[in-house]
């Protein structure tokens, strides 16, 4: 098993002016200065075995945009994808959704990727 949760915090920590959390926002009030983006880990199963260890493992990563804005999610939600892609995840699902009770935009992906240890 491994831990790619730092690496994704620090890759999605270089796209500006957002906030990143783990799970979801902490601050949904601040959403019109700063829009931001949460993620979480779905999947860390075994992929393959080796001589009776894991040699690789599924990893499965669920990033969400929140965003006063559609245009302003939409553009983040393009340098999220960006971002995973440089970290060799490939993008499974993009949908875009709307919080009717906040007024918020919200963009869910899902990305994945197999890791060798």
């Amino acid at each position: 098993m491994i831990n790619l949760k730092p690496q994704i915090l620090k890759k999605l920590g270089e796209i500006s002016d957002v906030k990143v959390s783990y799970y979801y926002p902490q601050k949904w009030s601040n959403l019109d200065k700063k829009p931001a983006i949460s993620y979480y880990e779905m999947d860390n199963s075994v992929s393959s075995r080796a001589d009776d260890e894991e040699y690789s493992s599924n990893i499965a990563i669920q990033v969400d945009v929140w965003a006063k804005s559609s245009s302003k999610c939409s553009k983040i939600a393009i340098e999220v994808n960006d971002k995973m892609e440089e970290l060799d995840f490939e993008r499974t699902l993009a949908t875009d959704l709307y919080e009717q009770e906040t007024k918020i935009y919200h963009k869910a992906m899902r990305f994945e990727k197999i890791e060798i240890l």
